[in-house]
C-alpha cells in the first residue's frame, strides 16, 4: 500500500511540474507590445478622433473641442524612417432642425483635411507631442438620410429589405410622429466616396403588411436628404448642407 501511495505522490508531482514548465513557457513566448507616448494638443474647434494611418483607421484617441491635450499610449512605428501616419477626424453635430424630433441623440458628421496627415516616428518608453492644427480644407465623409414618420404606425427603414438601425439610437423602426436618421455611408457598398456619390435602390420603408419604395438617391457627402413617409408614399422633401 505504502508503495502504492509513493508511485501516486510521484505521478503527482510529475504532473505539477509539467503544467509549470508548460506555464512558464506560454508566458516567455507572449510578445509584449511596444509602445511610446504621444500628447496631442487639439487646437482647432472641432470635437475629434484620431486615426492611425487613413481614415478607414483604428481609432487611437478622442478629444473633445474643450480638451486642450491627451496624453496617450501608441505601438511604436513599424518602420523608424516612414514612421507612423496620423489622420484626424474633425466632428460636427447635425442642424437641430433635423434632431429635435428624433429618437437619436448626438448625431455627429465627419470630415477629413487631406492637408492634416501627420507623420511622425513613435519610439518605445519616448514621449513625444502632436499639434492639431484647424483644419483649412475641410471635406465631408458623412451623408445622412432623415425619414419623417407622419403615419399612425411604425416604419422600418430598409436597404433592399434588410432593416437598417438609426444612427445612435438602439431603435429599428421610426416611431409615430418622430423622425428617423440613418448615416448612408454604413449602407453603402465601399462607402460614399469623399468627392463622388452613390447611386441607391432599393431603399423602402416597410410599416405593416405594407412596403413603401423610396425613391431612388445619388447620395452625396455633406448632405443630409430629407423624406417623409404618410403610410402609404414616401416623398422627398429637400437637402440639408452640412455646415462644418
Amino acid at each position: 500500500m505504502n508503495n502504492f501511495l509513493r508511485q501516486v505522490c510521484f505521478f503527482l508531482l510529475f504532473i505539477f511540474l509539467f503544467i509549470s514548465c508548460e506555464n512558464d513557457s506560454g508566458d516567455d513566448n507572449i510578445e509584449k507590445i511596444k509602445t511610446g507616448r504621444i500628447t496631442f494638443v487639439n487646437e482647432s474647434s472641432y470635437r475629434l478622433m484620431v486615426r492611425r494611418d487613413s481614415i478607414i483607421g483604428s481609432v487611437i484617441t478622442e478629444m473633445l473641442a474643450s480638451d486642450f491635450s491627451k496624453t496617450v499610449d501608441v505601438r511604436v512605428s513599424d518602420n523608424n524612417w516612414l514612421g507612423t501616419t496620423f489622420t484626424i477626424e474633425y466632428l460636427v453635430t447635425l442642424p437641430s432642425e433635423i434632431l429635435y424630433d428624433s429618437d437619436s441623440t448626438e448625431v455627429y458628421a465627419s470630415g477629413f483635411d487631406i492637408n492634416v496627415q501627420i507623420n511622425r516616428v513613435v519610439e518605445e518608453n519616448k514621449t513625444i507631442q502632436i499639434i492639431i492644427p484647424q483644419p483649412q480644407n475641410l471635406e465631408s465623409n458623412s451623408s445622412f438620410i432623415s425619414i419623417k414618420n407622419t403615419s399612425n404606425l411604425p416604419g422600418t427603414f430598409c436597404h433592399y429589405g434588410q432593416s437598417i438601425l438609426q444612427i445612435n439610437s438602439n431603435l429599428v423602426p421610426i416611431t409615430s410622429g418622430k423622425t428617423g436618421i440613418f448615416l448612408l455611408n454604413n449602407i453603402a457598398m465601399g462607402g460614399i466616396p469623399l468627392n463622388g456619390s452613390y447611386d441607391f435602390t432599393n431603399l423602402s420603408v416597410i410599416s405593416g403588411s405594407s412596403s413603401i419604395l423610396v425613391p431612388n438617391l445619388t447620395a452625396r457627402n455633406g448632405i443630409i436628404y430629407r423624406f417623409t413617409f404618410n403610410g402609404s408614399t414616401v416623398v422627398k422633401d429637400g437637402e440639408i448642407s452640412i455646415v462644418y
